[in-house]
């Protein structure tokens, strides 16, 4: 006669019996959410003043390749870094400046998560000064390291009336320089960065909006200055 192995289970013993309703849940998430108002109040001010006086649907587009050196700091800092400088002289130049810095929309890790940075800035003429870069690339780490939660409950704060008519960015930088361009924005930024040190970008923006030609020289010139002062000092 044979066996028949039957494997027996033992009943699931669970450490915490500790359990949490939907509602408590939810309170929980709304007072963790309510404590992030005060921090992107500050970030969305002052608000910017507009690109556009006026929206189009046309868009126009173009690409460019940045080589960029290994190191320890990512190498989307260091486009960030050099953008927010850049973004910063171009206004500045046009009279229309201000020195609290550069307000963009990023979704740096494609989760879908967008929220707004305001990036620090120099001019792009300081950027030849070493101590100078350094101080920059290191502030914006350190704002991109201080979003409460990686900016995944943004969405949800913005619904706080503190945050529901205030002006959001009107320039968005996301990880991947193929995917389908923000009409929300003046200026939309793709950035694909590879293993090698490439860094693909794809800028689109309103057809209407003037200057943009110096914008991504000046924004060329900064990266250029940041990978020259920061090579052996950058990572992806």
């Amino acid at each position: 006669m044979g066996f028949v192995a039957v494997t027996v289970f033992a009943p699931l013993r669970l450490v915490h019996r500790e359990t949490i309703s939907p509602a408590q849940l939810g309170r929980t998430l709304c007072t963790e959410v309510a404590e992030q108002v005060p921090y992107w109040v500050a970030v969305l001010t002052p608000a910017e003043r507009p690109l556009l006086t006026e929206h189009t649907a046309v868009l126009e587009q173009t690409s460019m390749t940045f080589t960029l050196p290994d190191g320890r700091h990512r190498r989307s800092i260091l486009l960030l870094a050099a953008l927010g400088s850049a973004v910063s002289t171009w206004q500045r130049n046009n009279r229309r400046g201000s020195s609290a810095g550069v307000l963009v929309d990023l979704d740096l890790e494609s989760t879908g998560a967008v929220h707004p940075v305001r990036l620090p800035t120099l001019p792009v003429d300081a950027l030849v000064v070493p101590s100078h870069r350094e101080h920059l690339v290191e502030e914006v780490s350190r704002r991109l390291g201080s979003v409460p939660n990686g900016g995944c409950d943004y969405a949800l704060a913005r619904n706080y009336p503190a945050l529901a008519s205030r002006a959001g960015a009107q320039i968005i930088v996301h990880e991947d320089a193929l995917a389908e361009p923000s009409r929300e924005h003046a200026i939309d930024i793709g950035i694909t960065v590879t293993s090698a040190g490439t860094a693909l970008v794809r800028i689109t923006w309103a057809a209407n909006l003037p200057g943009i030609d110096e914008l991504i020289r000046l924004w060329a010139s900064a990266v250029n200055d940041l990978a020259l002062g920061t090579t052996g000092s950058s990572a992806a």
